[in-house]
C-alpha cells in the first residue's frame, strides 16, 4: 500500500498529463464529427494504453523498492550496489551516496588504525612500566634487609625502626596497588581484543585459589584479615590465566572493603554446576547498587567513599566469565558483608568470542 501511494505521488504529474491528453483526444474526435461509438472506443483504448504503461512503470518501481529494502535488512559489508538509475537525478543521488560511502570507509579505516595504534601504545606502556615497578620492589626489599640488619646490630632505636618499617610497609602496599592497576589496564586492553588468547583446559581450582591467596597474604596480615579456606579436589574447564585474574579482582575487592574482618573461600559442587564462593564480613553493598555493580565505571556508594575505586574490576570479571561460558552472582547486605559466586557448568562450555 505504501509503495502504491509513493508511486502515485512520484508520478502524479504524468498521470494528470495522461488524463488531460485522453480528454483532449476524445474532445477532438467529437469536434470533427466522429460518432459516439468511436469516442467510447478511443477513450477505452487510451485508458488501456495508460494502464499498461502504469503497470510496467509500477512493476519496475516496486522491484527497485524491494531491492532497496532487502539492502537495508542485510548487514553492511563495506560495499553498496545500488539499482540501475533511470534518470540524471537518480544518477547524481547514486554518486552522492557512493562518495559518502567512500568517505565513511576512509573515516572507519582511519579510526581503526588509530585505535590499533592506541592499543599497541597502551600494551607497550603497561609492559614498560613493569620494569620500574620491579626495580622499586627490589629497592624496597634491599631497604628492608638493611633496616633489619641495622636493628639487629642496635644501630638504630626501636622507635625509629618501627617507624621506618611502617613506612616501608605502606610504600610496599601502595606499590602493590600500582601493580594491580597496571595489570587491570593490560587485561582491560586485552578483553575486547579480537586476538584473545583463551586456552581452555582442565584446571584444579585448589591450585588457582592458593596462588591468589598467597599473592594477597601480606596485605591480609597487615590489615588483620582472617582467611578461611579448605582444600578442594574440584576441577573446571576454563582458562587458568584469566580465571586467576578474576579471582584476584574478587579477592582484592574483599580485602579492600573488609577491614580487620574475615574472608572465606568455598567451593560447592552441585549435579550440574560447580560454584566458587568468596564471602567477606566487610561493609557490604547497598541494595540499590547491586544491580549495577557489573556496569563499567559504576562505583556506587562504596566507590564514592573510597576515592581509589575505578568501577572496572567487577565489570572485567563479568566480561571474562561470560566469554568463558561461566556465570557470576553477587549477594550483599550493608554491614554484614558480600558474597560473590562464580559458576562453572559441568556439562559443556559455552565459549563466546
Amino acid at each position: 500500500m505504501k509503495t502504491g501511494k509513493s508511486f502515485i505521488k512520484r508520478n502524479i504529474e504524468w498521470l494528470i498529463l495522461a488524463i488531460v491528453m485522453l480528454c483532449m483526444h476524445v474532445l477532438y474526435l467529437f469536434l470533427i464529427g466522429h460518432p459516439e461509438g468511436d469516442l467510447i472506443y478511443a477513450g477505452i483504448l487510451d485508458l488501456c494504453i495508460i494502464a499498461f504503461a502504469l503497470c510496467i512503470a509500477y512493476i519496475r518501481y516496486d522491484r527497485k523498492v524491494r531491492y532497496l529494502k532487502d539492502m537495508l535488512q542485510q548487514p553492511f559489508s563495506g560495499e553498496m550496489k545500488l539499482p540501475e538509475t533511470e534518470d540524471v537525478t537518480e544518477e547524481l543521488l547514486g554518486q552522492l551516496v557512493e562518495n559518502a560511502n567512500i568517505e565513511r570507509q576512509l573515516t572507519l579505516n582511519t579510526a581503526a588504525r588509530q585505535q590499533s595504534e592506541m592499543k599497541d601504545y597502551y600494551a607497550k606502556w603497561v609492559h614498560q612500566i613493569k620494569t620500574p615497578i620491579a626495580g622499586l620492589q627490589l629497592l624496597l626489599q634491599m631497604e628492608r634487609s638493611e633496616l633489619e640488619e641495622a636493628e639487629s646490630k642496635d644501630e638504630i632505636t626501636e622507635e625509629l625502626y618501627v617507624k621506618q618499617l611502617q613506612n616501608l610497609t605502606d610504600v610496599e602496599e601502595e606499590l602493590f596497588r600500582i601493580e594491580e592497576y597496571v595489570g587491570m589496564a593490560l587485561q582491560y586492553q586485552r578483553i575486547n581484543s579480537t586476538a584473545n588468547d583463551y586456552i581452555l583446559k582442565q584446571i584444579s581450582l585448589d591450585t588457582v585459589i592458593r596462588e591468589v591467596i598467597h599473592k594477597y597474604a601480606k596485605i591480609m596480615i597487615r590489615r588483620k584479615i582472617r582467611m578461611h579456606y579448605e582444600k578442594t579436589e574440584a576441577t573446571v574447564i576454563s582458562d587458568e590465566k584469566w580465571l586467576s585474574f578474576v579471582l584476584e579482582q574478587l579477592l582484592s575487592n574483599a580485602v579492600k572493603y573488609t577491614p580487620e574482618g574475615e574472608i572465606s573461600i568455598e567451593v560447592q559442587e552441585e549435579p550440574q554446576h560447580i560454584w566458587l564462593e568468596i564471602r567477606d564480613t566487610g561493609i557490604g553493598i547497598r541494595s540499590e547498587d547491586i544491580p549495577r555493580v557489573f556496569e563499567k565505571g559504576y562505583t556506587g556508594f562504596n566507590g564514592h567513599e573510597d576515592k581509589r575505586s575505578t568501577g572496572i574490576g567487577l565489570y572485567l570479571c563479568r566480561e571474562v566469565l561470560q566469554k568463558l561460558g561461566h556465570t557470576i552472582q553477587v549477594q550483599s547486605e550493608v554491614g554484614e558483608g558480600t558474597t560473590v559466586r562464580a559458576g562453572f557448568s559441568k556439562d559443556a562450555i559455552d565459549f563466546r568470542d
